[in-house]
């Protein structure tokens, strides 16, 4: 028994803990990363956060809202490979962005993204962003309808194109 319970020690020691990050590439147009928040906040990332009262507020700026949206999106959809790429505006990293203010906390996995229905305001007042539809996050073209429902159900789905 004392063996058992040190080997599971042991394997919670060594588990791995790597944090993994979606967020907006540097040098993107404002553009471009305004539509990333605008796919990610009406598909599945929870944006109450960003809104002008939330804790991820500030900065306030197209940059760090698409940070936390398209972070958002990728922790929510199960950081399924593709995504995390949003037409080329943004990729992974092992860290948060550098301009986090004290009491936002971005989610690192899928298991602490939010509880929250998406796209549920908790906020008063209407949402900062809406969808502009047609946008594919994985960047292969338009997301087809068993795709986003698949996503949005958790599930990965193998896309023949």
């Amino acid at each position: 028994m004392r063996m058992l319970l040190g080997l599971l020690f042991l394997l919670a020691l060594t588990g791995d803990s790597r944090a993994t990050y979606c967020l907006c590439r540097d040098g993107v147009a404002e553009k471009d990363l305004q539509t990333s928040i605008d796919y990610a906040c009406g598909a599945l990332g929870d944006c109450n956060q960003i809104h002008e009262k939330g804790p991820c507020y500030q900065p306030n700026n197209v940059k760090g809202h698409c940070d936390w949206a398209v972070n958002s999106y990728f922790q929510r959809a199960g950081q399924v490979p593709g995504s995390c790429n949003f037409s080329g505006t943004a990729t992974t990293s092992p860290n948060p962005p550098s301009t986090v203010v004290t009491g936002c906390i971005y989610p690192s996995s899928p298991g602490n993204a939010g509880t929250g229905a998406p796209g549920t305001p908790t906020f008063p007042g209407p949402p900062a962003f809406g969808p502009t539809g047609g946008f594919d996050p994985s960047g292969n073209g338009a997301l087809s309808l068993i795709t986003s429902i698949a996503l949005t159900l958790g599930f990965s789905v193998i896309v023949f194109l």
